[in-house]
């Protein structure tokens, strides 16, 4: 039944060309439409800023506003006048609250899924383009940033956080998963948050956004405007050109960046209390460990056994969420946490578009229906979710590795177009690695920007005297405040990082009640 029409895919394949001049002629018509004003884009002295406008959907980005970020950056990447770019809002109360999913489903319910793979297409390349692009990328990030606003901020190396920043990553709740590339930066949290807050898209405010790694400096709402001017009027002299008169940015800027964004900071109070407690964030590395409990199911086991009134809390949490989300979030986390991004990006794709294609059965469409387009109907029935599995013991492991593998070939009947449409959609979507930029940063497996504070792991090197030191004595929780922050430039918030790691993960040795034993 699924044997191909070969005659038929072949005349699809020959209509590539013709698409993509198409897809050309749409851009060049989308961008001149009203529509542009979604996303503005600004020439302050070399910077370039890019800032997202449309409050009404708390700028949710759509196909559109990617296509049009996306033809700017990469202009931008090859001139010789712009030398960072800056992403912001014009609404306080958003800077970017994810994908337009609400549209994608839309789509889905009308029989028209090859638009949400479109979208998703475009997202991911964007995403993709931003993690490796040739010049800084600071982030200005006022207000809710979820979903595709992480993915549009947190692979650039500058994401300015205040007191009004709300991060979270709620993808279980809506029928997905944590995707954007984040299924790559999520599992380098300290502790194993990454896996925890994706399951249960906990939300993070104001300051702990920056001690949980999401932003890389803090700097009150009020004195965001004043920054930005101070870093458009940042110059590099030196900056180079190669012998195709491409520029790119070097370390060097990187750093007077940070200074410069630091001069807007302040210092962490000594008395701010973590969203989580010292003994929650253990529960939360033991029983969220990956190497420890190979499934979701394992995962609530532990946090069963742990029997903390925090531990079974989540386990209440978890059981709202989708059953095929978790299953699916969790292999994607584990298997992303060692790929390049560009892989880790193409794996979300391959999945992304298979939950649109109904490719294998999923909640997507469902859970959106009920928990956003349907959330102001009076029947109640209109707003009671329906989901494919009630248990994650009921999910069964090939539904998920179905939509998790890259194969294409073998699609459930009921898909949403005929079979050999679904196949040709999805052997011809890619995130794109943008040729016509080649002095992008090459495709890795960790960041090549550290700008924010130390994190734990640093923090357990020094400490354990792996931090290439060779270092044979034991230190102090003093020696260790010392260390980092002359290591980051005696930065606001790095002594309360310090500490606040040291608290947890250390104990007195032997030597005295002042030196530290890592636990």
């Amino acid at each position: 039944m699924l044997a191909l029409n070969r005659l038929h895919r072949s005349a699809m394949v020959s209509q590539v060309p013709r698409l993509a001049a198409l897809n050309s002629h749409l851009l060049t018509s989308r961008m001149n439409s009203t529509t542009a004003s979604e996303v503005e884009f600004k020439v302050k002295n070399t910077a370039r800023i890019i800032t997202l406008n449309r409050p009404q959907k708390l700028n949710a980005l759509n196909t559109t506003m990617c296509e049009e970020i996306i033809a700017r950056m990469v202009e931008f990447s090859r001139s010789s006048s712009s030398n960072m770019i800056i992403i912001n809002s014009k609404s306080d109360k958003a800077f970017c609250s994810g994908g337009d999913v609400v549209q994608c489903a839309k789509y889905n319910l009308s029989k028209e899924p090859l638009k949400s793979v479109e979208f998703f297409e475009k997202e991911y390349s964007l995403d993709y383009l931003l993690s490796v692009y040739n010049k800084p990328v600071v982030s200005l990030v006022k207000g809710i940033v979820m979903g595709g606003g992480v993915g549009l901020s947190v692979h650039g190396p500058f994401r300015v956080v205040c007191e009004s920043t709300r991060f979270a990553m709620p993808e279980t709740n809506i029928g997905f998963f944590s995707d954007v590339g984040t299924s790559f930066w999520l599992p380098k949290l300290d502790g194993n948050l990454g896996y925890y807050l994706s399951l249960t898209g906990d939300e993070l405010s104001g300051i702990d956004t920056l001690i949980a790694g999401y932003g890389t400096h803090y700097v009150p709402a009020h004195r965001h405007e004043e920054l930005l001017e101070r870093l458009t009027t940042l110059e590099l002299p030196e900056l180079a050109e190669d012998q195709k008169g491409y520029v790119f940015a070097n370390q060097d800027f990187y750093k007077l960046i940070s200074e410069a964004i630091e001069e807007f900071t302040v210092q962490i109070p000594s008395q701010h209390k973590f969203k989580y407690t010292a003994e929650e964030l253990d529960t939360i590395e033991s029983c969220f460990d990956p190497q420890a409990h190979k499934s979701v199911e394992e995962v609530i086991e532990a946090l069963i056994n742990d029997g903390s009134e925090f531990a079974l809390n989540t386990v209440e949490k978890l059981k709202t969420r989708s059953k095929i989300s978790l299953k699916l979030t969790w292999n994607m986390l584990v298997a992303n946490s060692q790929a390049t991004i560009h892989d880790a990006l193409t794996n979300e794709l391959k999945t992304a578009s298979k939950m649109m294609l109904d490719y294998r059965p999923n909640d997507f469409n469902e859970y959106i229906l009920k928990n956003l387009i349907n959330r102001k109907s009076e029947n109640p029935e209109d707003r009671k979710v329906n989901p494919k599995f009630t248990s994650v013991n009921d999910v069964p492991n090939r539904l998920v590795q179905g939509l998790l593998s890259l194969d294409a070939f073998e699609p459930q009947e009921d898909t949403a177009l005929p079979v050999e449409e679904t196949i040709d959609a999805l052997e011809a979507v890619k995130v794109s690695k943008f040729p016509e930029c080649p002095d992008l940063i090459p495709n890795y497996a960790e960041y090549p920007w550290q700008m924010g504070l130390p994190t734990q792991a640093e923090i357990e090197r020094y400490v354990k005297g792996e931090d290439g030191s060779n270092r044979k004595y034991s230190v102090t929780g003093k020696e260790a405040g010392k260390y980092f922050l002359h290591r980051y430039g005696h930065r606001n918030g790095v002594l309360y990082k310090v500490k606040h790691v040291l608290d947890r993960k250390t104990k007195p040795n032997e030597y005295g009640s002042e030196y530290l034993e890592w636990k």
